[in-house]
């Protein structure tokens, strides 16, 4: 068995176990089989351990550097009965929530208050760490190309990362690390596990270490030093951070423990602050390490734990990224969505440090502050990408600021000392839960400034209008759904919403730390999140003694499953989605179940809809109801929460175009200068006319040129635009999409813009490839 199937293998076994359902649930149960007959106990148990102590996705996400959005999040097992109801946990009250304000203002900061902002520091001409500097502002100084020649730019060379990628029109594994450069060494990896170092000028393979993999998934730095061969590499893995010569590949050995710094897997690129190497690992932990021998100096935990109470808190996990200011000896990271995920009856309060940009003091490990976009997330709103460093200007001063791109289309603009906001904002009233046992943050941020550069909530009225078919497919899975501002999940259904994958992504957006203008690729495209019942101790043949077991298994099984678990398509599928049958009599009324009317409704869509008599319902409400009785005598109870992209009937997001944008905003102001649809694909409209705008997860780099190249969109393009303008200047179409930051860097005088073109990991993308490629101007243009 490859090494690549081996690990997904045992990793989808422990999450099998870790989160106690049906194999059903997950995406590829055959592996969980394979794994199961491979005798991976021992490796399981390990992971299993991890799971528990780390949370689900962090482990899968280390171990396979693939999606695992698909696996579902399980509470444990609810220790109320749902048929006696007198001890299950309150409801969050509705009537109260409502009589709150509905909204309250917060002040932005007095910026004659603050400290005056930093003297501009030297434009950066290098590209020595992914995001291209400390400050992850993806800004390159170079300006041989320019809006007047970038029309000439050709492929300066291709190199084949030397991945087997199978079939190569499916969505898979993809390269996400921003490749960095050295003079002549570009180095950036492989999907496999590899280092990778090419010659930046010709695409020569120059060395490959392989490390354990993810390797660098996020990103790497290089540390600067006149003696290059002397230098070295600081690259995240899953089992740590590892020192590499940068010349020749070779683990330093010297360096902590036999090469490696870290207590977990770490995924996004380091910082050098001064002595010291700084790390993000999965703990969650920011730490710091001596720059010369590797010994640990501090470590710093991202999880708060309410009061210091026990509370099955996980998550918070930084793997947007960080950045630092080397004069403040200050380090900046983004972090994740607090675990279990959409289910936070275990997790009360407002589960600090998660979704939030916390600012640590390299020196002493010290939080000097935090700030939060999402209380007591239920909706996976982490924040996705590194805080941007830049100045502004505001009142005729210099300002320093993070600048935080988020998944709602939020820029959370805040002062660098105290993480203040620059402009004011307000707090809005959100609706109550009704799950037993939640309490879900009464008001949740909404900003004005700088202007919000996505949709900020998704309703029936965007429902898409590409055609008619496509319109009627939507509504159709949207039927049930639930719409609104924070709406909150609920068990047996479904709430509709835009995040998940965009607004703003993983790459984040570029600077132009001169003028203060950020610039953001995003996307808009509609997910659900859904909630079931799930029975921790069932089997196909859990209701083989009673009546209607036969019945259900002809005529329900095929679809819903022989244990009633239902199944769905993760994000790289699709979004096929089959509802779970467990707990259903303690979700829906006898008569309502019972229903021929009713149950057609259900099944409207459903290619192979079974055949029922009203004899027939009636006795599978009595099977359904046997069993849920059974299994609440049992306290085997729990819930299972996941989320799913909603498509039309061609595979196209369920919103209305624009489903993707390419923003400039001016952060001085808050405003935007312009907005454009990035990407197109034809042939969609019933009308004959393109889609502008599409789903993207690449990202785009500045530079002085005058120009913003991005990339990363679903018609596998990349595109130079005028950074004044956002027109389209230039455009090459890829093997796939690229799934990176451009890089933009300079060998021996001649300037290089490469791509890496690995594709997309959801739906939508064409498929994958294994290339990367580099341009550059003719001798005659430059």
């Amino acid at each position: 068995m490859p090494r690549s199937l081996l690990r997904r293998t045992v990793m989808l076994a422990a999450v099998a176990a870790a989160v106690a359902v049906p194999t059903a649930w997950i995406a590829r149960p055959d592996l969980v089989q394979k794994a199961r007959a491979l005798g991976v106990r021992r490796t399981v148990a390990k992971a299993w351990d991890r799971v528990r102590r780390g949370g689900i996705t962090a482990v899968v996400g280390e171990a396979l550097s693939v999606p695992t959005d698909y696996i579902p999040t399980s509470g444990s097992t609810l220790q109320y009965s749902l048929a006696d109801t007198t001890g299950v946990p309150p409801r969050e009250d509705s009537a109260a929530r409502r009589s709150l304000p509905e909204f309250v203002d917060v002040p932005g900061v007095d910026v004659a208050l603050l400290p005056p902002g930093s003297p501009p520091e030297p434009t950066e001409r290098g590209w020595h760490r992914s995001g291209a500097d400390a400050a992850s502002t993806k800004y390159s100084a170079l300006d041989q190309i320019t809006v007047r020649n970038v029309r000439q730019l050709q492929v300066a060379w291709t190199y084949s990362l030397g991945t087997d990628v199978g079939d190569s029109t499916k969505t898979g594994p993809t390269v996400q690390t921003n490749p960095v450069v050295v003079g002549t060494h570009l180095f950036l990896t492989s999907v496999e596990g590899d280092l990778v170092a090419v010659h930046a000028a010709t695409g020569k393979e120059l060395w490959r270490t392989p490390l354990p993999a993810p390797v660098a998934k996020r990103g790497l730095v290089w540390e600067p030093n006149a003696d290059f061969a002397a230098s070295r590499l600081f690259v995240p893995t899953s089992r740590g951070v590892y020192a590499v010569r940068a010349a020749d590949g070779t683990v330093i050995t010297e360096f902590g423990k036999a090469g490696v710094v870290g207590t977990s897997s770490s995924l996004i690129a380091p910082v050098i602050v001064g002595d010291r190497l700084i790390i993000a690992t999965l703990e969650p932990a920011v730490e710091a390490y001596d720059l010369r021998t590797g010994a640990r100096v501090w470590t710093r935990s991202l999880l708060e734990k309410p009061g210091g109470q026990p509370a099955a808190l996980g998550g918070a996990s930084p793997w947007g990224g960080m950045s630092a200011d080397v004069r403040r000896g200050m380090a900046y990271v983004s972090t994740g969505n607090p675990r279990p995920a959409m289910i936070g009856s275990s997790r009360p309060g407002r589960n600090d440090y998660s979704c939030s940009v916390v600012a640590i003091d390299t020196k002493t490990g010290e939080i000097r502050w935090s700030f939060q976009e999402v209380e007591h997330d239920l909706w996976d709103l982490d924040l996705p990408a590194a805080p941007v460093l830049t100045s502004i200007t505001r009142a005729g001063r210099r300002v320093d600021v993070v600048a935080v791109l988020t998944k709602r289309g939020n820029t959370l603009l805040l002062d660098r000392d105290g993480g203040r906001p620059i402009f004011g904002y307000q707090r809005r009233r959100t609706p109550a839960s009704t799950i037993p046992g939640e309490q879900t943050a009464a008001y949740q941020p909404v900003f004005t400034l700088p202007e919000p550069f996505s949709r900020q909530e998704f309703s029936r009225d965007q429902i898409t209008d590409v055609s008619a078919s496509a319109r009627q497919t939507a509504e159709r899975k949207l039927r049930d759904a639930r719409f609104g501002f924070f709406e909150p999940p609920v068990i047996g259904g479904a709430i509709a919403f835009y995040g998940v994958h965009g607004g703003a992504e993983w790459p984040g957006g570029a600077v132009d730390p001169g003028k203060g203008i950020l610039y953001v690729p995003s996307s808009q495209v509609p997910w659900v999140i859904r909630v079931q019942y799930a029975d921790v101790k069932a089997t196909s043949k859990s209701g083989a003694d009673l009546p209607g077991d036969a019945l259900y298994q002809s005529t329900c099984a095929s679809c819903h499953g022989a244990s009633r678990s239902g199944s769905f398509e993760w994000e790289g599928a699709g979004d096929g989605y089959v509802p779970s049958l467990v707990g259903i009599t303690f979700l829906r009324r006898r008569e309502q179940l019972e229903s021929a009317a009713s149950f057609a409704e259900q099944h409207e869509g459903a290619g192979n809809r079974p055949a029922v008599t009203a004899t027939q319902l009636r006795q599978l409400y009595d099977y359904f109801a046997a069993l849920d009785q059974r299994t609440d005598r049992q306290r085997a109870f729990s819930l299972s929460a996941f989320w799913q992209l909603v498509l039309d009937d061609r595979g196209h997001p369920a919103s209305r175009p624009p489903w993707g944008q390419l923003t400039a905003l001016d952060l001085n102001n808050g405003r935007k200068l312009w907005q454009i649809p990035f990407g197109r694909l034809d042939g969609i409209r019933a009308d004959g006319k393109p889609v502008l705008g599409l789903q993207n997860i690449g990202g785009v780099a500045a530079t002085a040129g005058g120009l913003l190249f991005a990339t990363g969109t679903t018609d596998n393009m990349v595109r130079a635009f005028d950074a004044a303008t956002g027109a389209e200047l230039w455009a090459h179409r890829l093997p796939a999409a690229g799934s990176t930051i451009p890089t933009v860097y300079d060998v021996n005088g001649t300037q290089y813009l490469v791509v890496v073109a690995t594709g997309g990991v959801y739906k939508g993308f064409s498929g994958r490839s294994n290339r990367v490629i580099a341009f550059t101007l003719p001798a005659s243009a430059r």
